[in-house]
């Protein structure tokens, strides 16, 4: 069957994960997504941990591979006029264009949808950035560090006692490409539909709050500000993660999760009905959550003789939600992402062969693929200048002399 998105085209400004990670949805299915990008001026993970021992230079990053899997890379040094004007025929010549630099940067070479619509009237186009394109934040440059701050995770994240940790990584920016991938697909269907184009400007602060509900609603109703309580809920007890036996070595924990009085009956039984188990204060939710300290104690005297997969495994048995707290060596390991083939397997002419992730969704008859590596920068220059933008020879050879594809 043909690829969902095969015969459209992409061009990609920008770098780090939040542009990468949604074009990528439309790589996996047949997308021709093209990454413009220069030894000026490179992807910055593609610099991330680079070292001058680094195999293959800025072609050794395994964090810019696993993320540009399926895509075409084109080196366009756009501090040059003529590099600037090659970068507008490809995005003027393109399904639709994705950019995810601060706001001004493609203004400032006339990438910007404003220059671009007067050629292209139908012209689809994608922004996102920390805060947006408006507003009195918009040029604040930032990455999804500051975006979990500014949009209320640290704030939640962390013990009730100690400062905000915030979540683990960039939060924002792994939320965003979700929304940028739905919305950009959206208006490439209406304007198929329509014939008319649009610009999207998606802001990854509000894209992260969008996924805070409740903490807003709370606030919006009652007035009341959720804050951080740790692993425990409002709605839930015990809820939280546990210490299991370690294992080879390394600590290993389980998580556990009692939603009402009848996750509690099973979990009692579950335990062989410990005496303090049984006792009627323990019975309801707010009794729970007011001995909730002592609860989790015994509950972790009990987990911590055990493994982590046989606490889960009696557990949900029982009918109490429990999973083992994976990490990475655990994932590549874990018999349920194997099935559904989450990792493939490819083969990079720098880091030989690794495995990449594709994405959670699964098609009925619309298999993700990942056919090529990540490119290495500038590699498909020449086939896409020559074969798709229909560029002369002549014009090539002259722009590669002056050095306008470094």
């Amino acid at each position: 069957m043909r690829p969902l998105f095969a015969g459209t085209t992409i061009v990609e400004f920008g770098g780090g994960a939040a542009g990468p990670i949604a074009t990528r949805y439309f790589a996996d299915h047949g997308a021709t997504v093209i990454r413009v990008e220069s030894r000026r001026r490179p992807d910055f993970l593609r610099i991330l941990r680079l070292t001058p021992t680094t195999p293959g230079g800025l072609d050794g990053s395994a964090h810019f591979a696993v993320l540009n899997v399926n895509k075409l890379s084109v080196a366009l040094d756009l501090s040059r006029p003529e590099g600037v004007a090659v970068a507008r025929r490809l995005a003027l010549r393109a399904d639709a264009v994705a950019e995810n630099f601060a706001p001004g940067a493609m203004a400032k070479w006339n990438l910007d949808y404003g220059s671009l619509v007067r050629e292209r009237p139908d012209l689809v186009m994608i922004s996102t950035c920390l805060n947006g394109q408006t507003g009195p934040d918009r040029h604040y440059p930032g990455f999804g560090g500051q975006g979990s701050a500014l949009a209320g995770f640290n704030h939640l994240t962390g013990w009730p006692d100690r400062e905000p940790v915030g979540p683990f990584g960039t939060i924002t920016d792994s939320l965003s490409p979700r929304f940028a991938a739905l919305l950009l697909a959206a208006a490439l269907l209406r304007r198929r539909r329509t014939g008319e184009g649009q610009h999207i400007d998606l802001s990854q602060v509000e894209a992260g709050i969008v996924c805070l509900t409740e903490s807003i609603l709370t606030c919006t109703a009652n007035g009341e500000i959720l804050t951080r309580m740790g692993n425990r809920s409002r709605h839930a007890a015990p809820h939280g993660v546990f210490r299991a036996a370690d294992e080879d070595g390394r600590e290993c924990w389980v998580a556990i999760a009692v939603h009402d009085d009848e996750d509690w009956r099973r979990l009692v039984a579950a335990l062989g009905r410990p005496a303090w188990a049984a006792r009627p204060a323990l019975a309801t939710l707010a009794g729970r959550q007011q001995h909730v300290g002592e609860i989790e104690a015994r509950l972790e005297e009990w987990t911590r003789e055990q493994r982590a997969a046989e606490v889960a495994a009696r557990l949900q048995a029982a009918g109490v939600d429990a999973a083992p707290v994976e990490d990475f060596g655990d994932l590549h390991d874990d018999p349920q992402l194997a099935h559904r083939r989450h990792f493939r397997t490819v083969e990079h002419a720098v880091l030989g062969s690794h495995a990449a992730e594709t994405h959670a969704i699964r098609f009925s008859a619309l298999e993700p693929r990942i056919d090529a590596p990540a490119p290495r920068l500038g590699e498909q220059t020449e086939h896409v200048l020559l074969g798709l933008l229909g560029m002369e020879r002549e014009e090539f050879d002259r722009l590669r002399a002056a050095g306008v594809f470094e």
